[in-house]
């Protein structure tokens, strides 16, 4: 991140984003996106119905840290919370806490009874912060297949025959074999 100038005589804020606020998201919390690529994202989310609220962090006019909350479409008990983004100068400074407290709020104000997030178990350290504010790990099985597309399994398909081919060739050489053998 370049050098940025902050004045730090106001208040931090927690408030809804706004169409405004791409800019100053990509170049504090998201570098590593284009800026169209922030402003897309924040476009849809703040689409009426998206179901999504993100909520951004302010200090002194510059949004420096984001989250977002979204109703779970199979059970509307649940919110779902994610892209938290804290721009590094304020994350020592509690900033996402705040945003957790918003977040929580702004799930409850929906009528959410449960507040969620899916992580890779890799994460270590995120778990045990998203642990600190007070979430808990629940059970979870994940399994996966992967499905091959119609030419592999046509190639397969062809393989098995020709080894099939070679085990027929194998079964004749080998009753040859033993009427040359005698046995």
């Amino acid at each position: 991140m370049a050098n940025q100038a902050f004045d730090l005589t106001g208040a931090l804020k927690v408030r809804p984003a706004e169409e405004d606020d791409a800019a100053h998201l990509h170049a504090y919390c998201f570098p590593e996106k284009t800026e169209t690529e922030v402003t897309e994202e924040l476009q849809a989310d703040l689409e009426a119905d998206s179901g999504t609220h993100r909520l951004v962090a302010e200090a002194s006019g510059y949004p420096i840290g984001q989250i977002t909350v979204r109703r779970n479409a199979s059970d509307p008990d649940i919110a779902e919370v994610g892209n938290l983004a804290v721009s590094g100068p304020f994350r020592q400074l509690g900033v996402a806490d705040h945003l957790m407290k918003a977040a929580e709020d702004t799930a409850a104000g929906d009528g959410a009874k449960t507040l969620e997030i899916e992580l890779p178990s890799s994460e270590t350290n995120v778990i045990q912060r998203y642990k600190d504010w007070g979430f808990s790990e629940k059970p979870l099985v994940i399994l996966q297949k992967a499905l091959a597309p119609e030419e592999e399994v046509e190639e397969v398909e062809e393989e098995v025959e020709e080894e099939m081919a070679e085990v027929d060739e194998s079964a004749e050489t080998g009753a040859e074999q033993q009427e040359l053998l005698g046995t």
